[in-house]
């Protein structure tokens, strides 16, 4: 397993798979922010780009695309960067030997924490903030195993994953990372590569940052999009999205402490999250138990996982309709998922084909 990897107790695993449903057939995101380089004095997540930075942007973009839930895998300023972007409800998981291990341990600790809540996963570093919302839907479009996105032959990031091939993946023990697993099961027939016009997937913030900054700031501020939620109240609102994440953690975990970790709030506000929602709703929220063989565990009884689940379904449809909304009312910012296509000054472009022209690979 890789380093820093959650593991549930076997009783509470048993437990979770019972049913599915709307907890694990969605579509996520995992960010790979773990690592820094110490001969710079910067972090590449933290960089500005535009009028954001580039773990904002990247974020901001996989929800415009309706991408939900989205971890990233810290490390490196850990602290500073869960901060930085708490407020957009991600989830957290720290490799806390992120100096010791790779980009592809931190993508197996991801990919293996987020297996059973999703049915497929988008998977790219924190350093390429300039993909676009709507490359992220034609890639969703496909029903391949795995979907790579190219431009001009050139194999870029996202990468969507079925979580099927995760214990794949986290077999592979070449010398390659992820790209050496993706090569493998490209030769099993189950990667499907899809042409886009997006230079995006192709801008790392690591070589470009000159030119990205240019563009950005010049054509690419992130695009005026809607955002609707879901808040159920009575005098004041009890439930909403950060509750709804918050219960979904602590089903997929088991651990109320877990859950608050993973988003980063303090142990106390989780608790009085649970318990203004019991006091509003009238029926237990958790089941617990401490200690056993198995160690302790919370659980969710079974009318808050029907309350949590219709909510979800409420929410999704909700946000179906948001889009239909805004471009009725908003057209004129409607470009932002339908017909945008990401910044190509001509000295970036070049040089993309100059070195990459016949290569077909995803670097990771």
């Amino acid at each position: 397993m890789a380093a820093g990897a959650f593991r549930r107790p076997d009783a509470f695993n048993r437990r979770t798979k019972r049913g599915g449903t709307a907890l694990n057939k969605r579509t996520g995101a995992l960010i790979v922010a773990a690592g820094g380089r110490p001969e710079e004095n910067k972090f590449r997540p933290l960089e500005q780009v535009g009028d954001s930075t580039v773990i904002r942007r990247i974020i901001i973009t996989m929800k415009q695309a309706g991408i939900e839930p989205i971890v990233v895998v810290t490390g490196h300023q850990g602290d500073e960067l869960e901060k930085h972007v708490a407020k957009l409800q991600v989830i957290f998981l720290r490799n806390k030997d992120y100096q010791k291990t790779q980009m592809f341990d931190s993508i197996c600790m991801g990919l293996s924490y987020m297996q059973e809540l999703c049915s497929r996963i988008f998977v790219l570093p924190a350093k390429f903030p300039m993909f676009l919302p709507l490359t992220v839907l034609h890639m969703m479009e496909e029903d391949a195993p795995v979907v790579c996105p190219v431009y001009r032959g050139k194999g870029g990031h996202p990468v969507l994953i079925s979580s099927s091939l995760i214990p794949d993946i986290i077999a592979y023990k070449g010398d390659f990372g992820l790209q050496g697993a993706l090569r493998e099961l490209q030769a099993r027939g189950v990667v499907k590569r899809i042409s886009v016009e997006d230079t995006g997937i192709l801008q790392s913030i690591d070589r470009f940052e000159t030119e990205l900054n240019a563009a950005a700031q010049k054509e690419e501020k992130i695009p005026i999009h809607p955002h609707l939620s879901l808040s159920l109240r009575r005098n004041d609102e009890f439930f909403g999205p950060s509750m709804a994440q918050f219960l979904v953690l602590i089903n997929h975990t088991g651990s109320i402490q877990n859950a608050c970790r993973q988003m980063h709030i303090s142990y106390t506000k989780g608790w009085s999250m649970i318990r203004e929602a019991r006091q509003q709703l009238g029926f237990s929220i958790l089941t617990t138990q401490s200690g056993g063989a198995d160690g302790g565990f919370s659980q969710l009884t079974r009318e808050a996982r029907d309350f949590l689940e219709r909510y979800l379904a409420m929410n999704h449809a909700l946000k179906l309709q948001e889009r239909k909304l805004f471009d009725t009312y908003f057209p004129e910012y409607r470009t932002a998922l339908q017909t945008a296509v990401s910044p190509e000054p001509n000295h970036v472009s070049s040089t993309i084909k100059n070195e990459t022209e016949n290569s077909h690979e995803t670097a990771f």
